[in-house]
């Protein structure tokens, strides 16, 4: 929709991410320990998933993402890699923790920006009780959450979700937008 059609209809710009966070399409293709989602309607074709991994995606083919005997690791850094969010993943354990999440307390309305450094281990609250946001402290305790424990295999900046609706932990994937 244009953005003066938009406006003119005395809609704001909140209420069409709220409307689109609903109505947003995803297909989710199984590989290994993740769960590769892809959201069409973020998707902006920079091909960087082509480029990368040819025998994966194959836009022409049905199903397009196949990534049957890829290294997760490997897959793990080019979704991370894509520029619009179309891409991201669920770590099949994480799955188990997204009831309870449910139930977590949102700790913030945007993610975080963090450094994170190769090779040192993490621990993202994801029940938003924790005193050290984003990280965790214990305080999930006796909640039946869990923390997203995980091990940086890059240096980079993150933007780590803060409202604990994430489906990508601990990386923001735009959940905080439907608050």
């Amino acid at each position: 929709m244009p953005q003066v059609l938009i406006y003119e209809a005395g809609l704001t710009e909140n209420f069409i991410i709220k409307l689109m966070a609903k109505n947003e399409i995803s297909k989710t293709y199984s590989a290994g320990d993740i769960d590769i989602v892809w959201k069409p309607g973020k998707c902006i074709h920079a091909g960087i998933c082509v480029k990368t991994f040819p025998q994966v995606y194959k836009p022409h083919n049905k199903p397009w993402i196949t990534p049957e005997g890829m290294n997760t690791e490997a897959l793990i850094n080019q979704i991370d890699s894509c520029p619009s969010g179309a891409l991201s993943y669920i770590h099949k354990d994480t799955k188990e923790n997204t009831k309870a999440m449910e139930h977590s307390k949102v700790a913030g309305k945007s993610p975080l920006i963090v450094d994170i450094e190769s090779g040192k281990g993490y621990a993202w609250c994801a029940c938003g009780r924790s005193s050290k946001q984003p990280w965790c402290d214990g305080s999930h305790a006796g909640t039946g959450i869990t923390p997203t424990v995980f091990k940086a295999i890059e240096n980079k900046k993150a933007a780590i979700c803060m409202c604990k609706r994430t489906g990508n932990g601990p990386y923001c994937d735009g959940s905080h937008a439907g608050l």
